[in-house]
């Protein structure tokens, strides 16, 4: 799942059969897939939530 910022009023599917209303400023979690989708069409853009960044700031291997 990925949280996305709507940039711009539209309908969409997001599970292929039920239509929503998405608005801009909106932030929904939407599959993954479906996230990439409206990223690749400019219909929204990906939100790093605060648990990741904090995450990708310090190396997995660092003993610090």
């Amino acid at each position: 799942m990925k949280t996305v910022e709507i940039t711009e009023d539209f309908d969409g599917y997001p599970t292929g059969k039920d239509e929503r209303r998405f608005t801009a400023g909106e932030r929904p979690e939407l599959s993954n897939a479906y996230a990439d989708l409206l990223i690749a069409k400019g219909l929204a853009r990906e939100v790093t939530t605060t648990t990741e960044a904090a995450g990708a700031a310090k190396p997995k291997d660092d003993p610090a």
